[in-house]
C-alpha cells in the first residue's frame, strides 16, 4: 500500500532539518497511513488486484453484488460459472462516479449471479481498487498530523496506547486518534455492511 505523505513533508511540518530521524519518520508515515486505512475501512490509492466473492449470500441482492472494497474500474468480471461478463451487461454503482460499491447485472442481459460447482469464491472481479488514484488533501494532511503526533510520543515517554486495569486484569487498548485527525478523516469512513 502507498504512503499518503512523504518524509520531506513531515519534516517540514515538524521543522526538522537534519537526517538523523529519517528512517523513524518514514516508519511513522507508513504507520500513520495504515492507521488511517484501518479507521476508515478503505485505502486512498489505486491498486490493481483480483478479489473473489461467493455467488450466494447477503452481499447479493437480486442483480446487485455488494463489494467489500472501493472499486475504481473493472478490467475483467467473471461470473461463478466461469463466464466472462461483458461490460455491456453490467453497471457499476453508484452510476455517476467512483469509488463504486457494487456491480449490478443489467436486467436486459438476462444474467444472474451463479456458480457451477461451489459458490465459495466463485465470482472474480479484477480491476483497480481504492478510494482514489491519489489521496485527497484532507487525508494527506491527516497523515502528516498523525505521524507528527506519533513522533512526539517519544519525547513524552508515552506509548501511543493506553493501559486499562479492570476486574479481568490488565489490557492494553489502542490509542485514540487525535481529535483533529478524526475530524479530517471522518467524512471518508466507509460504511460497513453487516453482510461482511
Amino acid at each position: 500500500m502507498t504512503d499518503y505523505t512523504t518524509v520531506s513533508a513531515l519534516k517540514g511540518y515538524l521543522r526538522i532539518s537534519g537526517t538523523g530521524d529519517d528512517a523513524l519518520l518514514g516508519d511513522l508515515v507508513t504507520r500513520a497511513s495504515r492507521m488511517i486505512d484501518d479507521h476508515c475501512g478503505r485505502w486512498f490509492s489505486a491498486e490493481t488486484q483480483t478479489r473473489y466473492y461467493d455467488a450466494v449470500g447477503a452481499h447479493i441482492t437480486g442483480q446487485l453484488l455488494f463489494l467489500d472494497a472501493d472499486l475504481l474500474s473493472v478490467t475483467t468480471l467473471v461470473n461463478g460459472d466461469g463466464t466472462e461478463v461483458s461490460s455491456d451487461d453490467y453497471i457499476l454503482r453508484p452510476v455517476n462516479w467512483p469509488p463504486y460499491f457494487g456491480i449490478a447485472l443489467k436486467t436486459s442481459s438476462g444474467l444472474g449471479w451463479t456458480y457451477t460447482d461451489s459458490p465459495e469464491k466463485a465470482i472474480r472481479v479484477t480491476g483497480t481498487w481504492g478510494y482514489s488514484a491519489t489521496p485527497p488533501e484532507p487525508i494527506v494532511h491527516a497523515t502528516i498530523r498523525l505521524a507528527a503526533w506519533l513522533y512526539r510520543q517519544r519525547d513524552t515517554g508515552a506509548e501511543p496506547s493506553q493501559v486499562e486495569v479492570s476486574e479481568r486484569g490488565v489490557s492494553i487498548a489502542p490509542a485514540r486518534l487525535p481529535r483533529d485527525v478524526l475530524d479530517l478523516i471522518g467524512p471518508y469512513v466507509r460504511l460497513r455492511l453487516s453482510t461482511w
